[in-house]
C-alpha cells in the first residue's frame, strides 16, 4: 500500500469511528535488566492479554487508542495510536525485546508525548475527541541519561498534568526505579510486583471498558495500581 493510500485509509478510520477515545501511552522499559525473573515476558503477555480482553467488548474496542513506546538503549515506537486490531497484530508479530544496558527513560517519554500530540491533532482534524490521556510508565531501574535530560522530560510531563491535559501512572518493578518520581505531580510511584503484571493489565482493560460504557455519565477513566 502506498503512503498516500495509507493516509487516506487512516483519515477514513478516524472519521468513521466517532467513539470518544480513551488514549493510553504505555512507556515500557526494555533494558536488559527486564529479563531478570522473566519480567519482560510477563509484560508482553500482559499487553497481549490487555488487547484481547479490550477487543472482546465492541464499545471498548472502538474507544481504546493505544500507543506503546519501549526504551532501553534507545527509544522506539512499538505501536502507534490507531485501530485496536492493528495494534494487536503488530504486538503479536513483534513482542518487546529486552536489549542493551541503557535506560533512556527521558527519550522514551518524549517520544510518547510527541506521538500523543500528533494523534490529538489528527482527532481534532475530524472533530473527534478524547478523555484526558494517560501516560503509564513501567521501569525497573534508574535512567542512564544525564540528569538534566531527565528533568526536561519530567518537567514537560508535570506541566501537562498540572494543566489537566495529562494523567500519569508510574510503576516501579523489579529492583525499582528512582527516576520515576519526577514524572508525577506528587512524587508518588506505585510498586508493581513481578507476579502482578497480568493483574495490572487486566485492571487496565476493565478501566477502558468501564470508561467506554459510562461515557455519558462520567468524564473520564480512573486507573489505579494493583
Amino acid at each position: 500500500m502506498s503512503a498516500v493510500s495509507e493516509l487516506l485509509l487512516r483519515d477514513r478510520e478516524l472519521s468513521n469511528n466517532k467513539s470518544k477515545r480513551v488514549l493510553l501511552c504505555l512507556c515500557i522499559d526494555n533494558s536488559a535488566s527486564m529479563t531478570r525473573g522473566g519480567v519482560m515476558g510477563e509484560v508482553n503477555r500482559g499487553i497481549e492479554r490487555f488487547f484481547e480482553r479490550t477487543d472482546r467488548n465492541s464499545l471498548s474496542r472502538d474507544a481504546a487508542d493505544i500507543c506503546i513506546v519501549a526504551f532501553g538503549d534507545k527509544a522506539e515506537l512499538v505501536c502507534d495510536f490507531g485501530p485496536l486490531q492493528r495494534a494487536m497484530n503488530q504486538v503479536k508479530r513483534q513482542p518487546i525485546r529486552a536489549t542493551g544496558a541503557g535506560t533512556v527513560l527521558a527519550a522514551g517519554v518524549t517520544l510518547a508525548l510527541e506521538r500523543l500530540d500528533h494523534h490529538l491533532e489528527e482527532l481534532a482534524s475530524v472533530n473527534n475527541n478524547a478523555y484526558i490521556p494517560w501516560l503509564i510508565i513501567i521501569s525497573d531501574g534508574d535512567s542512564t541519561e544525564a540528569p538534566a535530560a531527565v528533568e526536561r522530560a519530567a518537567a514537560q510531563v508535570r506541566r501537562r498534568v498540572q494543566a489537566g491535559a495529562l494523567r500519569t501512572l508510574c510503576l516501579s518493578i523489579g529492583e525499582g526505579s528512582r527516576s520515576l518520581a519526577a514524572f508525577t505531580a506528587d512524587g508518588r510511584v506505585s510498586r508493581l510486583e513481578d507476579l502482578k503484571v497480568a493483574d495490572f493489565f487486566d485492571m487496565l482493560s476493565r478501566s477502558v471498558t468501564q470508561a467506554s460504557q459510562l461515557a455519558i455519565q462520567q468524564g473520564g477513566v480512573e486507573i489505579n495500581p494493583v
